[in-house]
């Protein structure tokens, strides 16, 4: 990232390296919608089958690597909460980027921090880092500018459709799932849950609504035998690096430093989803405010981790 100093991991200090850690959280999470909406739009992958694949795919490598306290866990309530919002989470997010444009599911999705901060003074009182909310107010401004003049794109036509609205309600209704994850993963630690089981638990919840609801739809799975390299590329980037990478990555993060903290830095999605649409969905950048959005994003972070 531009503006840190190049110094080895294990001699950052511990704060800045878990915002480091949940940085590169945000890089994976900021490419879901371009990736998801790749995959639902261009390769026509039915949603539902969609969800179930790529969630088993995570879930698979995640109980070859790991031995779940079967017993302990499932007699705690905070854990059927979380599996609840987690299920809610999944599903709104992956149809959000089929009904609307990936900009605008990370538009809604930068509200997270203030519902974040909201959630955590009713219900945990939990204090927020230095810097937190001018950081997320000044990086917020960047995503606005970006989201300020019109977005190109290969797959989707400019200005809102009715079909836009029901793509934002969606993605309302993920953004407010998040806040409470994120609040709620934070817990965790309290209970000792390592980072692992945590997302096993959360993966085996989400697949088995996938599997249950691509059943129950009747979805066409035919489009899976029509895909070619690039297809099945971008989806081992989707299962891989994002639902499992990304996901652990995260809830190490949220259990170490907080929901505050890692909130704060999700304006960095909004230049992740820039960028990687550009590869995929061909969107281009089309004013110069925008280009200094993403400068000013870029600068907030950097004067959020520096010491």
């Amino acid at each position: 990232m531009p503006g840190l100093p190049h110094r080895p991991l294990h001699r950052v200090p511990t704060r800045r390296r878990w915002l480091l850690l949940a940085l590169l959280a945000h890089t994976g999470w900021g490419s879901y919608p371009v990736l998801a909406r790749y995959l639902q739009t261009v390769s026509r992958l039915p949603s539902m089958s969609l969800l179930a694949t790529s969630m088993t795919a995570a879930a698979l490598v995640t109980v070859v690597t790991t031995r779940p306290r079967w017993r302990a866990l499932l007699r705690q309530p905070l854990l059927w909460g979380l599996v609840s919002v987690v299920m809610v989470r999944a599903v709104t997010n992956l149809l959000a980027a089929r009904y609307t444009h990936a900009v605008y599911v990370q538009l809604v999705t930068l509200m997270t921090p203030w519902t974040v901060a909201l959630l955590s003074a009713l219900f945990f009182r939990e204090p927020a880092p230095p810097r937190t909310g001018r950081t997320a107010f000044l990086g917020t401004l960047g995503a606005g500018l970006i989201l300020s003049a019109r977005v190109d794109s290969r797959v989707h036509q400019v200005g809102l459709r009715a079909e836009d609205g029901l793509g934002l309600a969606l993605a309302a209704v993920s953004m407010v799932s998040l806040s409470l994850y994120m609040l709620l993963v934070r817990r965790s630690r309290n209970r000792a849950w390592r980072g692992e089981e945590v997302f096993l638990v959360q993966s085996m919840g989400v697949l088995a609504v996938g599997w249950v609801a691509t059943l129950l739809l009747h979805e066409d799975w035919h489009p899976w035998l029509q895909m070619d390299l690039s297809d099945w590329a971008v989806f081992g980037a989707f299962a891989g690096l994002v639902l499992y990478g990304a996901n652990r990555v995260q809830i190490a993060a949220l259990q170490r430093i907080g929901a505050r903290a890692v909130s704060s830095l999700l304006p960095w999605r909004m230049v992740v989803v820039l960028g990687i649409g550009v590869l995929l969905l061909g969107e281009r950048l089309t004013a110069a405010r925008q280009v200094v959005g993403v400068l000013l994003v870029i600068a907030a972070l950097w004067w959020y981790l520096k010491e």
